[in-house]
């Protein structure tokens, strides 16, 4: 990783929009700090696009979407998709239909009881019954942050028994269907917005600072981690490109500020 200052101001000019994950990268401590809220709007006067990529549940996306002024709110780590059309008609997609999704959550809510067997200190996390695609497990949100070792060997169980796991720096996420951060996103930018995933490559830059945003790290040239990624570097296959100096909400402020630069 290279610190967030070398990034040329080429390559910066030419940045269309922004991914960025929510807890830990937007926030601090849980909260939308003032700058961060004020970065957002800085951005999208300098009309870049806002794209929020987060593993929080879908039931968060028409908030964040409406209130936080996001083009589009990709949830539960790919699972969901919301945007608002040129009429600003709320639309969606899913990784499945209604009966599937049904059908898995049946299943998950099934595994979190095998789950806490295996494990009776995890508890599920507090916003699992506004998710559609997978199962959050808490391993830091509202409760002391779980050890690294812990947190694999939750991640290992869930995987042991076939289904897909991922984690973030304050959940667990099982799920029954293959999904992720990048998929979606591509498809979003792709069917949505007109933008290919060559392009994309070339014009959009993620931000994130956990697990669950590596398969945007290894996909996006222009990935950015926040400082407080220095935590989870060994569960990042490929290492964000950049670094920003300060972390959580005060680095995402950081990536506002260099590419606004770049446009001066």
């Amino acid at each position: 990783m290279r610190p967030l200052v070398e990034w040329p101001l080429p390559e910066r000019s030419g940045i269309r929009g922004v991914l960025t994950d929510i807890d830990d990268t937007l926030t601090t401590h849980g909260q939308l700090t003032p700058e961060v809220l004020a970065a957002l709007a800085r951005l999208r006067r300098a009309n870049v696009q806002l794209i929020a990529v987060t593993g929080r549940p879908t039931y968060w996306a028409l908030p964040l979407l409406r209130l936080c002024g996001f083009d589009a709110v990709i949830a539960e780590n790919g699972a969901s998709a919301f945007w608002l059309d040129k009429q600003k008609r709320q639309q969606s997609l899913f990784y499945a239909d209604a009966s599937t999704r049904q059908t898995h959550r049946r299943a998950l809510d099934a595994f979190a009881v095998t789950l806490r067997e295996r494990f009776p200190g995890v508890s599920v996390a507090e916003d699992a019954p506004q998710r559609v695609g997978d199962l959050a497990f808490d391993i830091g949100e509202n409760v002391p942050p779980f050890p690294a070792g812990q947190v694999d060997e939750i991640i290992a169980f869930i995987r042991g028994q076939g289904l897909y796991a991922t984690a973030s720096s304050i959940h667990a996420h099982a799920s029954l269907a293959q999904f992720s951060k990048q998929m979606t996103s591509a498809r979003v930018l792709s069917d949505v917005f007109g933008v290919d995933d060559a392009a994309a490559q070339k014009q959009y830059a993620f931000v994130g600072d956990s697990g669950n945003d590596a398969s945007m790290f290894g996909h996006y040239p222009y990935a950015i981690g926040v400082a407080n990624v220095a935590n989870f570097m060994d569960k990042l296959p490929v290492p964000p490109a950049y670094v920003t100096r300060r972390a959580y909400g005060a680095g995402f402020v950081e990536v506002a500020d260099a590419i606004l630069e770049g446009r001066t």
